[in-house]
């Protein structure tokens, strides 16, 4: 027998015996940060495709729309690279393809948003995959934010906090 995968490699491909664990920390609150910037929020804009996606993967549309969230109200630093094509990841779900390579599409399929956000519920269907059934959305956002993480992290915190308040459905759509 070889070396065991990687996570990275677990995801990757589509390995669904990999056993992923995140411990608890208590010390991730999911506070909202000074950086969160509510009105880059993207989740609105693509609710349609979020909605497409989720049907078409069976991923959980709320949990999409928490991450696309969290990535596009968090992850607007690198914005000035876009302009010259070296941003690392790509939003709306902000897929880091300086790590993932091609795994889930090349950088210039992903900056299509139906590819991007199916590209980010492909990851988040095969975080799940590894996890124990009963799982968080805490310890499935930590993964997503960095699958090498062996406990909750204030990312995945966060994102539970927002799955549950939902801050995009204040204009009314409920979604």
């Amino acid at each position: 027998m070889g070396k065991p995968l990687s996570r990275k490699q677990c995801i990757a491909q589509n390995m669904k015996t990999c056993k992923f664990v995140v411990l608890p920390n208590p010390k991730a609150g999911g506070n909202e940060p000074i950086y969160e910037l509510t009105s880059f929020s993207e989740v609105n804009r693509y609710s349609a495709l979020i909605d497409k996606v989720a049907k078409e993967s069976g991923a959980d549309a709320r949990l999409i729309r928490a991450i696309m969230y969290i990535e596009t109200t968090h992850g607007y630093y690198d914005a000035p690279l876009v302009l010259f094509g070296r941003n690392k990841s790509i939003l709306p779900m902000n897929i880091n393809v300086d790590y993932w390579g091609g795994a889930f599409g090349a950088r210039k399929t992903l900056l299509n948003p139906y590819e991007n956000i199916k590209a980010g519920a492909t990851i988040l269907k095969r975080i799940i995959d590894n996890l124990p059934p009963d799982a968080s959305i805490r310890e499935v956002a930590t993964l997503y934010n960095n699958i090498n993480a062996h406990s909750v992290s204030e990312y995945g915190a966060r994102v539970e906090k927002v799955y549950e308040s939902q801050p995009w459905a204040e204009d009314g759509t409920g979604k």
